[in-house]
């Protein structure tokens, strides 16, 4: 009887709530100032997928709406509308949106509506890095934010990127700190773009100044994926799959004409006899970068994630893997990762969250041996007739790399990471919240690499097995506790944020090695224990363990006010002071103040009534920042070093003498070094923020730069001290110009948006008794191609200028040489007649001067974007001009390997040639010059992608809420003048004297891919 009660109340109530009569609802949505008509207005069923578009005449039909449903109206530019159904017949008006952007900004600690800034800060959406088909979320980075410089650090599968912010700041490193969810890191390469919602990077110092002793270098705050209350629960799926390929060839010598230019330099140096008769019957021979890249490399991704929120609780759970095969033979790399940011809310007084990522990365390191493949011989076979690899070594001076490739396969790393926070939110009473935030950063990592015996030539062979191996373990804590008080009291708007911080970095490895290993490789994969932990059985030759540590300890007090008055005057004051466990006793802390202004003058009468121009707004900034990233070259600087043992016999009676000597000095005043900046922005917006610019100029001022200073030689000390005393600047000026609109009378919309920067970046002070700083190894018998001065850029190029030719005997004997060089012996016709620039008629060091620097001068980005009935396209370019690269393949000419194209174009009679000399094999035509220094500008095709979407009413029939597929193109074209594989050169990230020096940079490679997204 109950049972049929139940089912008799259940029908009542479904009658009652759901009998109603669905209606088919049509109207007209126009602009509420013009009364003109909106084509391509959403109207959606608030809280389903059901949904149109208006037409051409803004017209729209919707079927099947219940009675009391809620309609919402949205369109790029206006405010969106919410309606109740009451009738059959629904004509809107949309309002436009009158201020720049309501949306708000990541910054320090919270965030920010983008229309009150008073900093520098640039964002950009996930959506627009999920377009290129990338592992890296800093690689998808480049383009699309002014001043900021993104290049990536290698093509090796799942490497980073580069990233410069206002240019290079220090001396040391130079890298930006990653905030990620409120966890203050070093690096986001744990990251894949589709768990990423939003990027903001702060780029003056009165945005960054908040993060003090960490901001100097910028700040790039990443917010990832959360589920959104009001918007319906969702389950999407997407994927991709593409092939990687090599973008460009560099032109090298075949067979026949390799060995041309070799019987050439083998005359032109004086030898008895010719190496290779008859050059013809070589032919093509052998194209060793076909031989060590591979085409079609795969890349491929899954991502699968779930969504959603109700009253006490949002959720955001992902699952990605991403896998890439190298270009270069034996490398690849996969990520498997598991993210879960949830949000609960206990009542309406507290709250607690937690955002982790769980990783695990594999990867295998291809052999280095693209330079290896550069000199090969192209006359040699990779192997012999009897399937033995070749000695190219005879020829070459270098190893056979594909043997390198078949005998250095086996190194391998992986890791496990966990990083993420935990936090909580209590509302003390209006306003008023305090926020205790927890986050780690826990990474697990180990690799190994074995050689097995083997014997190519007498350059290419290991007579014993080797095992190299390594286990690391790093732990980043975090604990901040803030205050922030919101309030509006009529006019007037306040907010402010005081709070501390701590935070801890502790990292300890154990590297081993151990030869003459018993048993195959894959007995020793078993465990890295094999190795860290060997015993007798395993090993009977050397073996040895060692262990290092590095630990540090950072805390800090901070404060920020912003202060709005009448919506039109800006206020942004912050403060932090930082102490930390790596500095000198006497300058441990660090002070950081900032001050920024801002002045809404649209709000002003005057322009308020201008309808043309939607927003004016002026901003000036100041602060401080510092950089306390110096492992690298301070090390312990709060102890000296010494070393004994250095016993002796001596003196007149000649007795026994303990001994030690000082190797190194502590410095208790070593501290921070210091960056401040000067910022004045200018921001317009004009036909209801269709077109819109930002300007920026700024000043950046880096002192008290770490550096290690020259001290007299009888003090005894091993390495000179490092002390506080370098100064460099940049400045230069940030655009961003974007359009966003939609054509009327029709369904087409369309954007576009340019980036471009100015630096200019120049070394003020080196310190006393600190005239240069010297590095970029070219290669090359030790020849050093950097020299830093002041007045100079860090790390700009330095040799000598090329005056020509020399063409006959009386320019032979009449233009400068070197004073110990006999004409016709030491130099002959055909040779590089160096530039006499000191004009005292002799070529001598003095004559060397500065031929350019890597650093670009002009960095840009062009972003195009269109929409049609559901087709979408999109295309990414960026470029950089006033780069210069040396070229340091060309110039270490050691030995006789394989030639560039451009070396057929050498002198070999008066008048033949007055760029390229007679050929050689090394001696005074390869000093560090500019014949070796290339333009490295360039402008690529970063992305380029066409995709459809769907339309509602199918994806609705197919049970799903969207479904987009797409094919896209990575690095599709590049156009540069640098002969080499790319002219991204970056090479050690910390080391910014010896940017921009090609020594066989493994190329990024070209990707073609299709992939789709799906949403239920």
């Amino acid at each position: 009887m109950k049972k049929h009660l139940l089912s008799l109340l259940f029908i009542a109530l479904n009658t009652a709530l759901f009998g109603q009569t669905a209606i088919t609802v049509q109207g007209k949505v126009t602009d509420a100032k013009n009364t003109e008509a909106l084509v391509g207005v959403s109207i959606v069923v608030k809280g389903t997928t059901t949904g149109t578009l208006t037409d051409i005449d803004g017209n729209y039909t919707l079927e099947k709406v219940a009675p009391n449903a809620v309609l919402t109206f949205s369109y790029v530019g206006y405010l969106s509308q919410d309606v109740v159904v009451t009738n059959k017949e629904i004509n809107i008006e949309l309002q436009e949106e009158t201020s720049l952007l309501k949306e708000f900004v990541a910054v320090g600690y919270g965030t920010q509506k983008k229309s009150d800034l008073t900093g520098a800060v640039g964002s950009v959406k996930g959506k627009d890095l999920q377009s290129i088909a990338t592992g890296s979320v800093d690689q998808a980075l480049a383009g699309k934010i002014a001043g900021v410089f993104v290049t990536p650090s290698s093509g090796s599968p799942g490497a980073g990127a580069v990233i410069r912010i206002r240019g290079t700041g220090t001396l040391n490193n130079a890298n930006p700190v990653y905030v990620v969810d409120g966890m203050i890191l070093e690096d986001i390469n744990f990251l894949n773009p589709n768990e990423v919602e939003s990027i903001d990077v702060l780029k003056d110092a009165s945005a960054t100044a908040i993060y003090g002793v960490r901001g100097a270098n910028g700040v790039i705050i990443v917010t990832t994926k959360k589920g959104e209350a009001g918007k319906k629960s969702s389950i999407s799926l997407s994927s991709y799959y593409g092939q990687q390929s090599l973008m460009k060839q560099i032109p090298m010598t075949n067979g026949s004409e390799y060995v041309l230019l070799r019987n050439e330099a083998a005359k032109n140096q004086g030898l008895p006899t010719i190496p290779f008769p008859n050059p013809e019957k070589y032919g093509v021979g052998t194209n060793w970068a076909d031989e060590i890249f591979r085409a079609g490399a795969p890349m491929q991704n899954v991502n699968l994630s779930a969504r959603g929120a109700t009253d006490i609780m949002s959720y955001s759970i992902s699952g990605d893997y991403f896998k890439q095969d190298g270009i270069l033979r034996g490398g690849d790399f996969q990520r498997l990762s598991l993210r879960i940011n949830n949000d609960y809310k206990l009542n309406k007084f507290i709250k607690l969250g937690h955002n982790f990522s769980l990783v695990d990365q594999k990867n295998n390191n291809a052999a280095g041996v693209i330079y290896d493949a550069y000199y090969a011989a192209p006359i040699i076979a990779p192997r012999d007739s009897l399937g033995k690899f070749s000695n190219v070594n005879t020829t070459s001076g270098v190893g056979n790399p594909v043997a390198t490739q078949y005998y250095n396969s086996f190194n391998k790393g992986k890791s496990f990471r966990t990083v993420g926070n935990f936090f909580i939110d209590l509302t003390l009473f209006k306003g008023l919240t305090f926020r205790s935030n927890f986050g780690l950063d826990l990474v697990n990592a180990e690799g190994r690499s074995f050689t097995p015996v083997f014997f190519v030539s007498d350059i290419q062979q290991s007579k014993e097995s080797s095992l190299n191996a390594y286990r690391n373990k790093s732990v980043n804590k975090l604990w901040e506790n803030t205050l922030n008080y919101d309030r509006t009291f009529g006019k007037h708007h306040i907010n402010l944020l005081a709070g501390t911080a701590a935070q801890s970095f502790d990292f300890v490895q154990l590297v081993g090695s151990g030869t003459n290993l018993l048993g195959d490789v894959n007995n020793l994969e078993k465990s890295l224990d094999d190795l860290l932990f060997i015993s007798k059985d395993v090993v009977q030759g050397a073996r040895s363990v060692e262990e290092s540590s590095v630990l540090s300890r950072t805390s800090s007090l901070l404060f920020r006010v912003n202060y709005t008055l009448n919506e039109k005057y800006l206020l942004t004051a912050s403060f932090r002071r930082d102490g930390s466990s790596l500095f000198g006793r006497d300058r441990r802390y660090g002070d950081f103040p900032s001050f920024a202004l801002g002045w809404r003058l649209k709000e002003e009468a005057f322009f308020k009534e201008k309808e043309w121009l939607s927003n004016l707004k002026l901003r000036v900034g100041w602060g401080a920042t510092g950089n306390g990233n110096i492992d690298r070259i301070a090390g312990d600087t709060k102890s000296p070093k010494v070393k004994g043992g250095l016993d002796a016999v001596f003196g007149a009676d000649e007795r026994f003498r303990p001994g030690g000597t000082l190797l190194k000095l502590a410095n208790p005043q070593l501290g921070w070094e210091a960056t401040t900046q000067t910022n004045v922005g200018f921001e317009i917006g004009f036909l209801n923020n269709r077109l819109t610019a930002e300007i920026d100029w700024y000043n950046r001022n880096t002192a008290d730069i770490l550096i290690r200073l020259p001290i007299p030689y009888y003090v005894g000390v091993e390495e000179p001290p490092v002390v506080n005393a370098g100064k460099v600047v940049n400045r230069g000026f940030d655009l961003n110009l974007g359009w966003r609109d939609r054509l009327k009378g029709s369904l087409l919309g369309y954007h576009f948006n340019i980036v471009a920067s100015t630096v200019q970046n120049e070394v003020l002070t080196l310190g006393q008794g600190k005239e240069e700083l010297t590095g970029g190894d070219v290669g090359e018998g030790g020849k050093l191609g950097t020299r830093t001065v002041v007045g100079s850029t860090i790390g700009a190029f330095y040799g000598y200028k090329v005056a020509g030719i020399y063409q006959n005997a009386e320019q032979l004997k009449s233009l400068p040489k070197r004073a110990n060089e006999t004409a016709g012996t030491d130099v002959k016709i055909g040779d590089i007649a160096y530039a006499d620039t000191d004009g005292d008629g002799v070529i001598t060091t003095k004559d060397r001067t500065f031929l350019g620097s890597a650093i670009p001068n002009f960095i840009f980005g062009f972003n195009i974007g269109a929409d049609w009935k559901g087709l979408d396209f999109s295309m990414q370019i960026n470029g950089v001009r006033g780069n210069k690269i040396i070229n340091s393949k060309r110039l270490a000419r050691f030995s006789t390997g394989n030639f560039e194209q451009s070396f057929l174009n050498r002198w070999t009679a008066e008048g033949t040639s007055n760029l390229e000399p007679r050929v050689t094999i090394g001696g005074r035509n390869y000093e560090v010059s500019d014949r070796f220094v290339e333009d490295g500008a360039f402008t690529a095709i970063r992305n380029l992608q066409v995709g459809y979407t769907l339309p509602l009413s199918i994806a609705r029939h197919l049970k799903m809420q969207s479904l987009r597929i797409y094919v896209s193109a990575t690095n599709l074209k590049m156009w540069t003048k640098y002969s080499g594989y790319t002219p991204e050169i970056v090479g050690d990230s910390f080391d910014v004297l010896s940017v921009g020096i090609d020594r066989g940079v493994y190329p990024v490679a070209k990707t073609v891919s299709a992939g789709f997204s799906v949403t239920f």
